[in-house]
């Protein structure tokens, strides 16, 4: 006969009697959930299954109905999910809590939650393992004092300010951690937090002397450095000042990139309700029209998002109350007036620009300094210009504006190089000329690019890549470039900083000419400084007329100087012309060089 059939007191009549017969439950536990009907008796939590059987033997006769999982909730303490357990955000002396969810979350973490008790560590690991719901201060019905689920709490000054400390309590639950925050933070006279660079405000509470016109009159505005935080008070002092105290600063925003304009962002955050507004600099300009304005309360952080601005003077004005109105903070000279005020100036305002860095090699600030290829790469990736001109930005710089390979690309391309000079090649589009060369370490050429050194000294020198921001290879060759011969070669230098630079050194006599091969081991690279210095080695003697650095002036000179003839190149007197003057020259100093 189906469990229907009878009215539910017989049912537990009946129930009662087979307990008699038979107190321990075969049927605990059985496989499904205690807090879901099902068609089945029992359900999976031992203890809890002999409590509702207890309880109700016909939950142990008939199906799980509804009533068996209301017993369930109200009674089976330290079942995951049932509300006997307690709340997972309260500290409780059983183990589980009542959300089956969090429960299986912590004591996934944390297994002593579910064999022990549900401790103060348990509830700290429900604050974040734990799926919870948004909430919006002042519409959430819970207190700021209390643990609950839903996020957010009831008080929007002191959710807020916890919420700017500790974001997860207005977006997963309110938890213990956010009942501690609030505890700490919703208090009268909480004190903003200070840099330590901040200064003090030079005006005390009683004064009145950097307010030119708001309130007061005949003040001077106080200068504020940017990167230097500020702290002031303000309040109504018990003296015969009246009205609000309002404090200006004056800040001079600088453009070394003379781009003329400036990126500001302010800071500011105040114990009691407040606000600041940037001004231009003219004479009590109203506030109503201020280019940004903050307000804090309970010591949260107002922080500004970042805009760029003409360069130049501004004024920042402060004052207690609701913006634009001055007014508030009237409980006097107290410490818990304090506020803090900073302003953070960069540059960069123009990211497409000529003073911007490269476009092939990573910096910090976004664009690059040619305009066309900049708005490109931009357009393609907008963080290139917002953020900062990282490797995917020189990567994109290189497919997007680069049309070929440069003039360097190969040996007979070679740019000079002078002694204690440096040369900027750019490897971004180049392929590989040579095959790699060997004793070179872990060496090998991704692609490379060439300049060459005719020598004017003799000795030993080095070529270099340090500072380089990715990993190169350097080869030193001598002979043509139709029959390179390797002379030196370096991968990666110990004593030369930067990523992977190269380091490598050579001897070099007087009128011999030095090809050098420079290129990343891997990927496109970018722009690369090469420099050669001189080690220990000393200028080739000069001699006016050698014109192929031979150290003797002979026919192959006087050939060059009569290929040369009638034009500047091989121009001895400084008359910008090649002719019979200079002819006579060359004869003088025919001969072994001085």
């Amino acid at each position: 006969m189906l469990r229907s059939s009878f009215p539910r007191s017989i049912s537990v009549a009946l129930g009662a009697v087979a307990l008699l017969a038979a107190p321990a439950w075969s049927q605990c536990p059985s496989k499904q959930s205690c807090l879901s009907t099902h068609a089945t008796t029992g359900c999976d939590g031992a203890d809890c299954c002999l409590t509702v059987c207890t309880l109700d033997p016909t939950c142990c006769i008939n199906d799980w109905d509804a009533s068996c999982v209301n017993i369930a909730n109200i009674s089976c303490v330290g079942y995951c999910g049932a509300q006997a357990s307690g709340s997972c955000y309260v500290a409780h002396s059983n183990p589980s809590c009542d959300n089956s969810i969090c429960c299986a979350a912590v004591c996934g973490i944390d297994p002593f939650c579910c064999s022990g008790n549900w401790d103060f560590t348990c509830v700290q690991y429900a604050g974040f393992a734990c799926p919870g719901t948004p909430g919006t201060c002042g519409v959430a019905s819970g207190s700021c004092f209390e643990p609950h689920a839903q996020a957010a709490c009831n008080d929007v000054d002191c959710c807020n300010a916890v919420c700017s400390i500790d974001p997860s309590c207005c977006s997963q639950s309110w938890d213990a951690i956010c009942v501690y925050a609030a505890e700490q933070t919703c208090v009268a006279g909480c004190i903003p937090f200070a840099p330590a660079n901040a200064v003090t405000e030079f005006e005390g509470c009683d004064e009145r002397y950097n307010d030119p016109c708001y309130v007061t009159s005949g003040g001077t505005p106080e200068i504020l450095t940017p990167g230097v935080s500020i702290v002031g008070m303000i309040g109504r002092p018990p003296s015969s000042l009246n009205g609000a105290d309002v404090d200006v600063y004056r800040i001079v925003l600088p453009d070394p990139d003379l781009d003329g304009q400036a990126r500001i962002e302010v800071s500011f955050s105040s114990s009691p309700l407040a606000w600041v507004a940037l001004v231009s600099d003219a004479a009590c300009a109203p506030v109503s029209s201020s280019i940004l304005h903050l307000s804090s309360n309970l010591c949260v952080d107002a922080v500004s998002t970042p805009m760029c601005i003409p360069a130049g003077a501004y004024r920042l004005v402060v004052c207690g109350g609701t913006y634009p109105a001055f007014g508030g903070a009237t409980t006097g000279c107290l410490n818990g007036n304090k506020y803090t005020l900073g302003v953070t100036v960069t540059q960069n305002c123009v990211a497409c620009s000529a003073n911007s860095g490269s476009c092939y090699a990573p910096h910090a600030t976004g664009g690059c300094n040619t305009i066309a290829c900049c708005n490109s790469v931009c357009a393609a990736d907008p963080f290139c210009c917002s953020a900062a001109w990282d490797t995917d930005c020189v990567t994109l710089a290189a497919t997007t504006c680069l049309t070929g390979p440069p003039a360097t690309d190969t040996c007979s391309g070679a740019l000079a190089l002078t002694m204690n000079g440096l040369v900027v090649l750019n490897t971004a589009r180049s392929g590989v000329e040579l095959a790699q060369p060997t004793g070179c370490g872990n060496g090998v050429f991704g692609r490379d690019v060439w300049a060459m050194y005719d020598a004017t000294w003799t000795g030993t020198v080095e070529a270099q890549t340090c500072g380089s921001w990715f990993d190169t290879v350097l080869a030193v060759y001598t002979g043509s470039c139709k029959a390179p011969v390797l002379l030196a070669c370096s991968d990666d230098s110990v004593i030369c900083n930067g990523v992977g630079a190269s380091r490598v050194g050579f001897a070099v006599q007087c009128g011999q000419r030095y090809y050098i091969r420079v290129g990343p081991k891997t990927g496109h690279g970018g722009e690369v400084t090469l420099r050669l210095n001189a080690l220990e080695a000393v200028a080739c003697p000069v001699c006016v007329a050698d014109f192929n650095n031979t150290g003797a002036v002979d026919a192959q000179d006087l050939a060059i100087l009569l290929n040369g003839w009638g034009t500047a190149a091989t121009d001895l007197n400084g008359d910008a012309n090649t002719s019979a003057q200079d002819l006579a020259v060359l004869l003088n100093a025919w001969g072994l060089c001085p």
